[in-house]
């Protein structure tokens, strides 16, 4: 219950706040992507146990990654410090523990010193709670942070990106925008494929469909049975390898509404039948209703010599672009 009550107190908050349309006064927050910038007194954050439950939080592995990468880089500022080239970052964190307060609580300001910035204030009377609450929270706090990276990277999309949006709105009846320089496209009926083909940091898109007969193909294991057998038929390698689902991950499966469409979310990690290739992926599907077809979006990252963290999540923030088109939007795009 703690869970679901952060996070409708959370989602009813932001959305409020969300409503403020952008002003010409606001510069756009800074800082690198997939960073946070914690607000604390020295002392608590090096010595404290309120600080250790902030960096242990923030530290914590990504999972369905091939290798340990934490959820963000953490940047500490003290108080006295938090200047106006610190209020610019776009996350923010900053614990506050004082008897003023009767339980532990968190509040969200979005844009409060810069454009597509998110601050987070957790509240506590005591250590004690605030640590409890931390830990308690922890993973809903994690999720609010990266889907709000994800969704300023896919605004930075639709104004950068250049997808090629012509083939794709004609085949899937769909709008989307994926990173730049994944100019290398091979195409098949119902099928998509988009890559940079890069020798390092290789970022792939693939868009399939099929006929949506039973709600049973969003289950988990039927996803990744499709997606075996699609993308084994579609992405080949040396000595006849075929792309596949590894085994020696279980992928991570959630079930999401985004923009009121449901949605089924696969996490883990690909592999090469008979290659020494492989990497993390995440695939999202949903049903167009006016094609009455399930679209899967399927993003993959090969990166043997560094970190695919931010590489993914780049590709990640293409699944909030997405815009399915009514038949009236498909015919307009299409003149």
């Amino acid at each position: 219950m703690k869970h679901v009550a952060f996070f409708i107190s959370i989602v009813a908050l932001s959305s409020v706040l969300l409503s403020c349309k952008k002003s010409n006064r606001f510069l756009s927050a800074s800082s690198m992507a997939n960073e946070v910038v914690v607000v604390m007194g020295d002392s608590a954050w090096e010595k404290g146990k309120a600080g250790r439950a902030v960096f242990d939080l923030l530290n914590s592995p990504v999972p369905a990654l091939p290798q340990t990468e934490p959820y963000f880089k953490i940047l500490h500022v003290s108080p006295q410090n938090f200047s106006t080239t610190f209020k610019m970052a776009r996350n923010i964190i900053i614990p506050e523990i004082s008897s003023i307060y009767s339980t532990p609580k968190v509040s969200s300001e979005i844009d409060k010193y810069a454009y597509g910035q998110v601050i987070l204030t957790i509240k506590a009377p005591d250590t004690v709670s605030f640590v409890n609450y931390v830990k308690t929270n922890g993973q809903t706090i994690l999720d609010y942070l990266v889907t709000k990276e994800l969704e300023r990277t896919a605004e930075w999309l639709k104004d950068a990106s250049g997808t090629p949006q012509k083939s794709i709105r004609e085949k899937f009846g769909i709008s989307i925008h994926y990173p730049p320089g994944l100019t290398h496209v091979t195409e098949d009926k119902d099928f998509y494929w988009a890559t940079n083909d890069a020798a390092r940091g290789r970022q792939d898109i693939v868009i399939y469909q099929f006929p949506y007969v039973t709600e049973k193909v969003f289950e988990k294991d039927s996803l990744i049975a499709i997606r075996d057998r699609v993308l084994g038929e579609h992405i080949k390698g040396s000595f006849d390898a075929q792309m596949t689902t590894s085994k020696q991950y279980d992928p991570i499966y959630r079930k999401m509404e985004v923009d009121s469409i449901f949605r089924a979310e696969i996490r883990g990690l690909w592999e090469m039948t008979t290659d020494m290739m492989g990497g993390p992926f995440v695939a999202q599907a949903f049903v167009n209703p006016y094609t009455n077809k399930v679209i899967v979006v399927d993003v993959f990252v090969y990166a043997p010599e560094g970190n695919k963290r931010n590489l993914l999540r780049t590709l990640e923030a293409s699944f909030y672009t997405i815009k399915i088109l009514n038949p009236n939007e498909q015919s307009k795009e299409k003149k």
